[in-house]
Parts: structure tokens; C-alpha cells; sequence
């Protein structure tokens, strides 16, 4: 009897552990999210927040969110994308045609349930979800004329064997075929002034 009893006591206290996806604290929820957001909103906030391709806040959050999953604890991060618009590299006519819609804030959760990554966000009226099996550090050695002389990304993808090299040739031929099935969801690059 005692044997039964210490079974059912172990049932309860395992059903009734909090599985629950960890949430940041400054998270209000993404339905909320005001449409005048901003990028000072998204820091005060706490978000991993990336300027113009490379991440300029929240790295310990990060590193937090990362830990967590290796870890297989459920977890979840949100990820702000801020762009603006540098007319030196498009054509006159091109940037008066796109110049009002910039700049420009994306947000994004990403959100790892133990075992499957889950990555939300709406565009206009539109919601994305994508599921991905592992999240994968990929470093970069670019050629020696550029302007970083290393890129770490975080990608999100399905087979585990995949390159970064893979990755970007799939980018390129994106065109032509469906390419590599990921999303880059960290990226820092180290410039050669740094």
C-alpha cells in the first residue's frame, strides 16, 4: 500500500510541474504590441534587438535563451529586427520609390518547447509560424575585402549537418530552386575596426 501511495504522490508532483514556456518578464504579449513601437521601446523592453543586420542589444538575453534550450529547458526570446535605409548603394528613383517606408521594425518570439523551436511574427495582416528542429551556431570567415572579418549567426533548421556555406549558396540560387529551408534568427559580425 505504501508502494501505491508513493507512486500516485510522484504522478501528482509530476503532472503538476510548471512545463510552461518561460516568458521574459518585459514581454507584453505580441497582440499588443502598439503599432508605434519603437526601437528605444524594444530595448527598454528587453528584446534582442539587431540594427541594420548585427545584434546592438540584449546579448545576455540571448545567451540566456541559448542556454536554456541546450539545456532542453523550454524557453522563449523576442527578437526585434530594425532596418534603415542607406541611399549610397540603390538608385535615385529606387530610394524616393521606398525612402517613407523607412525605417522600419520587425518583431519576432522565438520560442523552444524542449524539443521543436517555433518562430511567430505578423506582416500586415498576415501571421508566420515556422517549426524547426535544432538552432545552429554558424560562423563566417568572409574574404578579406570585406568590411566584418567574422559573422556568428544562429539559424534555425531542420538538418543538423548543414553549413553556413550551404546555407548562403542556397540563398543565391533562392532564385532558381526553394534552397536551404532555415531563418537566421542571430546574427553578430565583427568589423575590423572593433
Amino acid at each position: 500500500m505504501e508502494k501505491v501511495f508513493i507512486i500516485i504522490l510522484s504522478l501528482i508532483l509530476l503532472t503538476s510541474c510548471d512545463t510552461e514556456i518561460s516568458y521574459h518578464d518585459g514581454y507584453i504579449p505580441y497582440g499588443e504590441i502598439p503599432l508605434n513601437y519603437s526601437l528605444e521601446n524594444a530595448k527598454a523592453d528587453g528584446l534582442v534587438v539587431y540594427e541594420n543586420g548585427s545584434i546592438t542589444s540584449g546579448q545576455a538575453d540571448w545567451d540566456a535563451f541559448v542556454s536554456k534550450t541546450e539545456a532542453e529547458i523550454p524557453s522563449m526570446v523576442r527578437l526585434a529586427f530594425y532596418y534603415t535605409l542607406d541611399n549610397q548603394n540603390i538608385s535615385p528613383e529606387y530610394y524616393e520609390e521606398i525612402k517613407d517606408g523607412y525605417p522600419v521594425l520587425f518583431i519576432q518570439d522565438l520560442s523552444f518547447d524542449g524539443d521543436i523551436y517555433t518562430l511567430f511574427y505578423t506582416e500586415g495582416e498576415s501571421e508566420y509560424n515556422y517549426t524547426y528542429k535544432y538552432l545552429k551556431r554558424l560562423v563566417e570567415t568572409p574574404p578579406a575585402f570585406a568590411a566584418f572579418t567574422e559573422g556568428i549567426y544562429y539559424v534555425l533548421v531542420n538538418n543538423y549537418d548543414v553549413t553556413w556555406a550551404q546555407i548562403q549558396q542556397g540563398m543565391i540560387r533562392a532564385r532558381h530552386d526553394t534552397g536551404i529551408d532555415h531563418k537566421i534568427v542571430y546574427t553578430k559580425l565583427i568589423y575590423k575596426n572593433e
